[in-house]
């Protein structure tokens, strides 16, 4: 399996992790969004309390859009992980 590959089931319980409903990856992509904004922004935040008056903006500019680009791209296959924890904590296994 690779980084943007999610196997089908589990190898040790069996638990189907490659859900066939439609839609279903929708709530992992926000949440790998809202996680990886939120990232972004308390970095942003914690820079620039740090080091007022005067802070480095070209830093903040430059290494703010990689973190945009690749903070998703980190945190894909735990979004998707975390997503199904999230939905089998509200629909138990079994319940469909």
């Amino acid at each position: 399996m690779g980084w943007f590959k999610i196997r089908e089931r589990c190898p040790t319980c069996g638990l189907e992790l490659a859900r066939k409903e439609e839609g279903y990856q929708v709530g992992s992509y926000m949440l790998n969004i809202a996680v990886s904004e939120g990232i972004w922004v308390l970095a942003l935040l914690s820079v620039v309390v740090t080091t007022w008056p005067n802070p480095p903006w070209n830093v903040l500019t430059y290494g703010g859009t990689v973190l945009i680009v690749l903070g998703p791209i980190a945190f894909y296959p735990f979004s998707k992980t975390l997503f199904l924890a999230l939905d089998l904590a509200i629909r138990p296994r079994g319940t469909e």
